[in-house]
């Protein structure tokens, strides 16, 4: 079957056109049936430029631990007996290498963690089928049209309470969902077409925290001590793109990351962007590049850490700028100096520093084609602040000039910190020294007493205490709290975490005042709300039903200061942005309350919520400055 539109079109393509010489089938010469039906008009194949045959087409290859070809006449019913003896096989696909081993048995789970060096981070699965999938989860009509879409992202569905011995606990500890995907190459097929599995997981390939392996020859080292085989083919992967993930939230899918199936549909902008580069963030990076009124938003590429991922950075944005055929006339990279993704701009064109969160706001509003004010929510976990403290959640009236910033929270202290942030029971303790003092040490009792004097000097001393509005960290510190989550494994661990006890029918809040300061800004206390939180914890309520009070209250407090914001913009639209609104506790909620006070919720649909929009943002705002356009029509 050859399509022309789908499939691996996109991590095939060199460069334009799209020609057979100018993709990774070049090296496979057509025997004189595929010439016959790629010259014949009237066949379906005809200038389907990826046409193949098992006489002249890419063929699939069993590799040892060590790389060396074994010899077999069945590569599949091979990597099938492997897989079901325990072994952990690296399968190549369209974007790169997966993981795939069996998910029923905790033994073989806990070895891919301890290869990959992955502590509880979920690992994504593989269903035959949407019958194997509710062995395991819970699927509504949404979650059942989504895993079915042509896209085929990973959704993450509520997992049922038995699990039925189809998947071992170790695969997402601690979490009520598990992200599921169906077979969406003829590899995947065959797989479970010719063999008794239902489940596998099918994770990315890679070492903890670097961007997906792809190539054949890097992979045999990345993935050295992980596979114990590769099952390969040797039709090059020309760009890396890692599988999408989302989730229904009131009732539409809501991405969580963007890669195969999704990328690269452009997205809209408010005027011509030709040239303009959005170099993106530091966390679930991307790279954006305008032509005409499109933005071109590039895969997930990871968090920008590291010179392995700044590299794929660099080569997904020359990529984009040599297949779009554009040549860049302004950068536009994160306010905070220190950020690596900003290294990818070239020299001699211009660069622009944006704010973090007015990046996230214009996202939201350029997707959704708004113009003129509106009020942004963007709650997230770090954002670097136009005042030089952190910066995380903002109730911002902006348009794509600029911003006011309406509405946030008093800053709370993170002690040592970025270690605040691996370790929630410290953001908590720093958030609750206002209020609580030096008996914030007694807290956490099961944390040894050394750690906590530590903490708590810094805390008296006003020594390496970061001042933050994170949202994010706000989450953190109710997660350590309640005992949900005190050391953070991954990234938004400890909000998932609490984001999976809520009691779903709890709708009881917490009184929080709000407080109008002189600048005609709106803050409150977050030391307030998790005392109210902590003392009805203490007084026997459920850590299920305190987290759900939580949510309901973070909420309430949105929708109020978003009122007096949309009466002072005059405007009845709301965005909701930032990775927070990843929650669909939070975001539902927050859209419900401000439903009833007559506002219009407006939410992310093509691009997801947190980091991965900032490139987008940052290069819609880069086109609007003074003579960003006149650069465009230069060029």
């Amino acid at each position: 079957i050859n399509c022309t539109d789908c499939g691996p079109r996109y991590t095939i393509i060199n460069k334009l056109p799209y020609d057979r010489p100018n993709t990774a089938m070049a090296g496979f010469e057509m025997c004189p049936n595929c010439r016959r039906e790629f010259e014949d008009p009237a066949s379906r194949r005809f200038h389907a430029q990826p046409i193949c045959c098992p006489d002249c087409g890419p063929r699939l290859e069993l590799l040892d631990q060590k790389g060396s070809l074994i010899s077999t006449d069945d590569p599949i019913a091979a990597c099938i007996e492997r897989i079901a003896a325990g072994q952990i096989g690296a399968i190549k696909g369209i974007g790169g290498y997966h993981l795939a081993c069996r998910a029923d048995d905790g033994e073989i789970v806990s070895r891919l963690r301890s290869r990959k060096n992955r502590e509880e981070k979920p690992f994504a699965l593989m269903a035959r089928d949407c019958s194997a999938a509710e062995l395991i989860v819970w699927l509504s009509p949404d979650d059942r049209r989504l895993l079915e879409s042509i896209e085929r992202p990973i959704v993450l569905c509520r997992k049922r309470d038995d699990l039925g011995g189809s998947v071992a606990p170790g695969v997402a500890p601690g979490l009520s969902t598990l992200g599921i995907m169906l077979p969406y190459t003829p590899v995947h097929h065959l797989l479970f077409d010719r063999s008794d599995f239902k489940i596998l997981i099918m994770t990315s390939a890679n070492r903890s925290d670097e961007p997906m392996v792809h190539d054949d020859v890097y992979a045999r080292t990345v993935l050295d001590g992980i596979a114990d085989f590769y099952l390969s083919h040797d039709r090059p992967v020309l760009v890396r793109t890692d599988d999408s993930i989302a989730r229904i939230v009131a009732g539409s899918p809501l991405l969580l990351r963007r890669g195969r199936g999704f990328v690269p549909e452009p997205l809209p902008a408010p005027r011509d962007v030709t040239g303009v580069v959005g170099c993106g963030g530091v966390l679930k990076s991307t790279v954006s590049v305008g032509r005409g009124t499109s933005c071109y938003v590039s895969q997930y590429v990871g968090n920008v850490e590291n010179l392995e991922t700044l590299d794929q950075l660099e080569s997904i944005k020359r990529h984009l700028l040599d297949v779009l055929g554009v040549s860049p006339v302004l950068f536009v990279a994160d306010l905070h100096p220190g950020t690596l993704s900003g290294r990818i701009a070239d020299a001699g064109a211009p660069l622009l520093r944006v704010q973090h969160h007015h990046a996230h706001a214009a996202a939201c509003m350029a997707e959704n084609r708004l113009t003129g004010k509106t009020v942004c929510v963007v709650y997230d976990g770090t954002g670097y602040g136009d005042d030089g403290t952190v910066w995380g959640s903002e109730i911002l009236i902006a348009d794509y000039h600029g911003y006011e910033r309406f509405g946030h929270p008093a800053p709370m202290l993170m002690p040592g910190g970025d270690s605040a942030i691996l370790h929630p029971w410290r953001m908590a303790m720093g958030a609750l020294y206002p209020l609580r003092g030096e008996a914030v040490v007694d807290l956490f009792p099961a944390i040894a007493e050394q750690e906590r004097l530590a903490v708590l000097d810094l805390l008296r001393n006003s020594v390496s205490c970061v001042r933050t509005c994170g949202m994010g960290r706000l989450f953190d510190s109710l997660s350590a709290l309640l005992n949900v989550c005190t050391r953070r494994s991954y990234e938004g661990q400890p909000a998932m975490a609490l984001e999976a006890i809520v009691d779903p029918v709890e709708s009881g809040t917490y009184d929080v005042p709000l407080n109008g300061m002189a600048d005609g800004s709106v803050t409150w206390q977050p030391a307030a709300l998790l005392g109210q939180a902590l003392a009805d914890f203490r007084r026997g309520s459920g850590a299920s039903a305190v987290a759900g009070r939580f949510h309901a209250t973070v909420a309430e407090i949105t929708a109020r200061i978003a009122v007096q914001a949309a009466e002072k913009a005059k405007t009845g639209m709301i965005c909701l942005t930032g990775g927070c609104f990843q929650n669909a506790i939070l975001l539902e909620k927050t859209a419900v309350l401000l439903k009833k006070a007559g506002l219009q919720p407006i939410v992310h649909r093509m691009v997801p919520p947190n980091d991965e929009s900032i490139s987008y943002g940052q290069l819609v705002i880069g086109a609007m400055r003074p003579g960003a356009g006149m650069l465009s029509r230069a060029q």
